[in-house]
């Protein structure tokens, strides 16, 4: 992918995706993180374009080390600036280490699967068109290419249409969490052998 639709995906996380602590920590490093994902062998991006930009996105991983490794080895100069200005603020840096303590949390915990739908995100231009269900079923797919038959999401308890979405496409509640003291979140398990959509 190019440079283009690394910065385009990143400001469509900080746009999209405003209230999770990610897009917190600026532009150039979600750039760096999404590089990151599609780079690492774990790693998942997907993106559709319309009229030559990017009009939505998904990103996965089979665990985010390998992913978290490709950054820090791949780009450690453009990491440590895009993440000083966080590092001088104590709450970015408490926020840093609950999103790593939770992330290492789940992948420990035997009845989950270790592969994890990260973000998915569309252009309000571009939704209502199936454009989320496209990017949601071309991850399944690449997670099937490489044998992986179930992965979760994470949705925190105030991102009611993100949980509609996700029990539309088929994902089940599986566990609840707490990623950022005093906000909960589901996480929903989705398997391959289950239907892509809810039917009444």
């Amino acid at each position: 992918m190019s440079d283009r639709v690394y910065r385009e995906v990143a400001a469509l996380h900080a746009t999209g995706i405003e209230r999770g602590f990610l897009a917190t920590l600026g532009q150039r490093f979600l750039c760096l993180m999404y590089r990151a994902i599609a780079e690492s062998p774990a790693g998942v991006l997907e993106v559709v374009e319309r009229d030559g930009r990017v009009a939505g996105f998904i990103a996965g991983s089979d665990g985010m080390r390998p992913v978290l490794r490709r950054m820090v080895l791949a780009h450690p100069l453009a990491l440590a600036r895009a993440l000083l200005p966080a590092l001088m603020r104590p709450r970015q840096v408490a926020g840093m280490l609950e999103v790593l303590r939770a992330g290492n949390a789940a992948g420990d915990t035997a009845t989950l699967p270790r592969a994890e739908l990260l973000s998915l995100a569309v252009d309000p231009r571009h939704r209502g068109q199936g454009v989320a269900d496209a990017l949601y079923r071309r991850l399944q797919a690449r997670f099937r290419e490489r044998g992986i038959d179930a992965f979760r999401i994470v949705v925190g308890d105030a991102l009611a249409p993100a949980h509609r979405f996700y029990r539309r496409m088929g994902a089940r509640p599986a566990a609840r969490t707490e990623v950022h003291r005093g906000q909960g979140s589901t996480i929903y398990v989705h398997h391959s052998g289950e239907p892509d959509h809810d039917h009444p």
